[in-house]
């Protein structure tokens, strides 16, 4: 007889929505990192459960010293400062996301951007609110949705498609960990950037960063109307309009309307800018061939 040395992971059987999917997700990647062989079980058989080393979703327990994570039992397990309950995907990350990212600040930021959403989903509270009649984005449970067998499915159906999601949301998990940590990064940058401007209604960023150096609605630099900087492919250069606020798809100020859509000659004799290469329709990007083209298309813009 031969000991099975892997850990379990425990949850529910049946249907499955984002907040099982990603603990069951995170729980992956600190047992990655910590070398442990796992296996994942989807079941209600209570002594299978009691059996388990990770519980999750599942078992009516909240109990970090027993990896016990479920959210079901009376009185739940607990709400945010922000007023968003716990689920099992927030109340799984809350005891491994740290050691998962290395930094409390990158696991608080998967907190607010992942898990508080899909905790919300999963307790029935509404986090956001649509600006256009019938439009809406899609959520990562509306993925879920998408994956969900027929009505007349076998349980290792549920279990195929509850597994592929579980290395979808891993993936998700691992970009996202790595992203933030490049967008600190450059944050730190842009705040360095800022404080040695003369000209502090636009900043030209010498580094590649590409989009990570116009993410800066989140730092407050409130006199900051554009920002310049080197396309990541190619030698352009990017002039875009910076947001009202991290949450708002509008400009401070967008670029003047009578350059909407030129591109080429026509933007060229508009501008008086002899590289300039395209300006979007929306008002909030310009390029141009040249460094100091592109400063004087943001300089023109600020003037107009």
């Amino acid at each position: 007889m031969f000991w099975n040395s892997k850990k379990t992971l425990v949850t529910h059987n049946g249907g499955f929505h984002s907040d099982d999917i990603f603990a069951c997700a995170t729980l992956q990647i600190f047992l990655d990192k910590e070398g442990e062989d796992y296996e994942v079980m989807r079941t209600r058989d209570e002594e299978l459960i009691r059996k388990g080393d990770y519980v999750f979703d599942v078992g009516g327990v909240y109990d970090t010293s027993l990896n016990r994570f479920d959210h079901h039992q009376k009185g739940g397990a607990g709400v945010r400062e922000n007023g968003v309950p716990m689920a099992s995907f927030g109340l799984v990350w809350q005891k491994f996301g740290t050691e998962i990212c290395g930094s409390k600040e990158v696991a608080d930021e998967i907190d607010r951007k992942l898990a508080c959403p899909i905790d919300a989903n999963d307790n029935g509270v509404d986090v956001y609110k649509t600006n256009i009649e019938g439009i809406s984005p899609i959520t990562f449970q509306d993925i879920v949705g998408v994956y969900y067998p027929k009505e007349d499915a076998k349980e290792i159906e549920y279990y195929r498609a509850f597994t592929e999601l579980a290395l979808l949301a891993k993936r998700i998990l691992q970009k996202s960990i790595l992203k933030i940590k490049k967008q600190m990064e450059v944050n730190d940058y842009m705040r360095d950037l800022y404080e040695k401007s003369e000209d502090k209604n636009f900043l030209v960023v010498e580094k590649k960063y590409g989009r990570h150096a116009v993410a800066v609605g989140a730092l407050n630099l409130t006199e900051v109307l554009y920002v310049v900087y080197p396309a990541k492919v190619g030698s352009e250069w990017n002039v875009v309009a910076t947001r009202k606020n991290i949450e708002s798809m509008e400009s401070k100020k967008p670029f003047p309307s009578a350059w909407a859509g030129l591109s080429g000659a026509d933007l060229q004799k508009i501008s008086g800018i002899s590289t300039a290469k395209f300006c979007h329709n929306g008002l909030f990007l310009c390029v141009a061939e040249k460094r100091h083209d592109a400063i004087e298309l943001a300089k023109l813009s600020i003037k107009s």
